[in-house]
């Protein structure tokens, strides 16, 4: 009978990585022992450890979901002129990306998104680590676009800065996908997935401060759905 196919190092690694992203989606860093990762993986503990330090090495490890579609965003957000629209457009490629699927993402943004909501419960450090790239990422072309919304008279000035209500949108989106991130839903809102999210961008770009002439001259989701091709 023949024996198992050899594989390299970097083919070795990558299967204990496919093989604990799971786990560590569906248990969480702390439910998850290095045991089920070596069996998961159909490797021994001690050649598990020959390739990562620690379970820690292997959860910072797994971080590679956002360096993978981060970059791509930024190359494409940096060609975009700085303007109310695109300030708009911006906060609703936010829903759109974190409630429906990325092209190209697979089971991956699954993953990373249970992985995201369980760092928020007990190890801080991935939450923490995949936030702070989407917000240097972002924090240019929304800096500048906001700066062009209130040189147009497009925006009311609130005591709430900038970065506060950067964050407040993403939130917003997230607690949206947290309640819809199983099969059924946690809330019935009485509408399709699609209109709820546009509810919840007008809601947040209202929120934010924009002004209803400026939200009826460049809230329009169907435009805005177009131009997620500039991202992605």
């Amino acid at each position: 009978m023949p024996g198992k196919q050899r594989i390299n190092a970097e083919e070795r690694k990558q299967k204990i990585i496919d093989a604990a992203k799971p786990l560590f989606a569906n248990y969480g860093f702390n439910g998850t022992s290095v045991r089920d990762i070596a069996r998961a993986a159909d490797v021994s503990n001690a050649l598990l450890y020959k390739h990562f330090p620690s379970k820690e090495a292997m959860y910072e490890e797994i971080l590679n979901y956002t360096d993978w579609l981060y970059p791509k965003i930024l190359r494409n957000m940096n060609k975009l002129e700085p303007s109310t629209e695109i300030l708009i457009f911006i906060f609703y490629a936010f829903f759109r990306l974190i409630l429906f699927e990325v092209p190209g993402s697979g089971r991956n943004q699954k993953e990373h998104e249970r992985l995201l909501f369980y760092s928020l419960l007990e190890n801080i450090d991935y939450a923490r680590k995949s936030l702070n790239k989407l917000y240097v990422t972002a924090e240019e072309v929304v800096r500048k676009s906001f700066l062009a919304a209130e040189k147009s008279g497009d925006i009311i000035k609130l005591g709430i800065d900038r970065r506060s209500r950067f964050w407040f949108i993403h939130h917003l989106a997230m607690g949206l996908n947290l309640c819809h991130i199983s099969d059924e839903p946690a809330f019935d809102y009485d509408t399709t997935f699609e209109n709820l999210m546009e509810d919840a961008v007008y809601f947040a770009i209202r929120g934010i401060g924009l002004t209803d002439k400026a939200i009826e001259k460049y809230y329009k989701p169907e435009k805005l759905k177009e131009m997620m091709k500039l991202l992605l």
